[in-house]
């Protein structure tokens, strides 16, 4: 028995992989254009739009200081609430468990334009300025369902005879979850980061409405420049953000897959 798919289906795979990346094939491309239009195919390479992106105050500022620095924070603080929710809820039983967990995932389901709207009325009954505060809270509430559904797919796929093995040898319980269960579960663990960090790193539907005009994300930023000053140096911040966002991908599948073989 042989786990390729039929022949019949490779044209299908192909049309959709060709609708997924040829606009982000197009984008790349466009960014080492050497016309201050956006040109395709170029009429010749260069990297002035990448010099152009870093000589950009506010892109740099957007990149490094606002996007950067609110994705990690959000990977650190949804690994740590998703983590500590998933095993809650995975190891836990009691009463009102399952809507519970419906509550922690609501996120997935509301869309996220509505959730900024929503959040940014809110705070604005509070008299409480948007700033790159309030974005950080927006994205830990969208990446934090992300954490907990790949903990907990670790955690199912976990026997928890282990920690039981590791406290009748003497170890009590909070050592055996740091020795024994934290070591097997750190595919999770970091998948669940890394689609934390994607998931704030890319977002413009929070961004809008709580980064605040102070402190735009990068895809707020360029959002922005599209509209009123157009040129290939967008293409080119958008290229960096999709080898980021890329990169981290094929980190998370690797890690996937790793855990699916361990």
């Amino acid at each position: 028995m042989t786990s390729r798919p039929p022949r019949f289906l490779w044209p299908f795979v192909v049309v959709v992989y060709t609708l997924l990346l040829a606009p982000l094939v197009v984008v790349v491309t466009v960014s080492f254009g050497s016309t201050p239009t956006f040109d395709f195919p170029p009429k010749g390479l260069t990297l002035h739009w990448y010099r152009a992106f870093f000589a950009n105050e506010m892109f740099v500022r957007s990149f490094f200081r606002v996007s950067q620095v609110v994705g990690l924070l959000t990977a650190l603080v949804a690994t740590l609430v998703g983590t500590l929710s998933a095993i809650g809820l995975v190891r836990l039983r009691f009463r009102g468990r399952e809507a519970l967990e419906t509550f922690f995932l609501s996120p997935l389901l509301v869309p996220h334009i509505l959730l900024g709207a929503s959040v940014y009325l809110y705070l604005a009954r509070l008299a409480w300025p948007t700033s790159s505060m309030t974005l950080l809270v927006g994205h830990i509430v969208i990446a934090t369902p992300y954490v907990i559904r790949c903990v907990t797919a670790g955690l199912a796929g976990m026997d928890p005879r282990l920690e039981e093995a590791a406290m009748s040898l003497g170890a009590s319980r909070p050592q055996a979850f740091f020795k024994v269960t934290l070591p097997l579960l750190r595919s999770s663990l970091v998948t669940g980061a890394v689609f934390a960090f994607i998931i704030s790193f890319s977002d413009i539907n929070l961004a809008l409405f709580l980064a605040g005009a102070n402190a735009p994300s990068l895809p707020v930023q360029i959002f922005s420049q599209i509209q009123f000053e157009a040129d290939p140096s967008i293409a080119a911040a958008s290229a960096l953000q999709i080898a980021i966002v890329g990169g981290l991908i094929v980190l998370a599948q690797r890690l996937f897959r790793l855990r699916l073989m361990v």
